[in-house]
């Protein structure tokens, strides 16, 4: 049996423990490369919608400004450190993507707004309405 197919039957297997973990989660972390070539760790809350996940960051954020230099990032979901079992063994699931803006008033915008306003409630309202706020 090949690797491959192990690890497709490990993932089948722990698809609903993957989903609640993910729904659990409220914030990605962050990886961004910076100007000089040089790794950015940050954070940032998120929504997901179908397969993507969706943040909403300002450009006065050093994470912004790395994305829009270079849309290569790597994110974390991380289990709390309150609540493992052990701090060496953490749950995480780690991405790499290809970040994309997303434009103002679009049917994406709109439909990914409203999925974080539906996880952090009044504060997107506001934060989603200035001009220095990018998806």
């Amino acid at each position: 049996m090949t690797e491959i197919s192990k690890q497709a039957r490990l993932e089948n297997r722990l698809q609903p423990q993957i989903a609640d973990f993910r729904e659990e989660r409220q914030t990605i972390v962050l990886s961004t490369l910076g100007n000089e070539g040089l790794p950015h760790v940050s954070y940032a809350p998120f929504a997901r919608v179908g397969r993507d996940y969706y943040i909403l960051i300002s450009e006065i954020a050093e994470h912004t400004r790395n994305l829009t230099n270079s849309s290569q990032v790597s994110f974390m979901l991380l289990e709390d450190e309150q609540n493992a079992r052990q701090l060496y063994a953490r749950k995480r699931l780690s991405y790499k993507a290809d970040a994309q803006l997303v434009e103002r008033k679009t049917e994406v915008w709109v439909t990914a707004i409203n999925e974080l306003q539906q996880r952090f409630g009044e504060i997107v309202d506001s934060l989603s309405t200035l001009s220095d706020f990018k998806f």
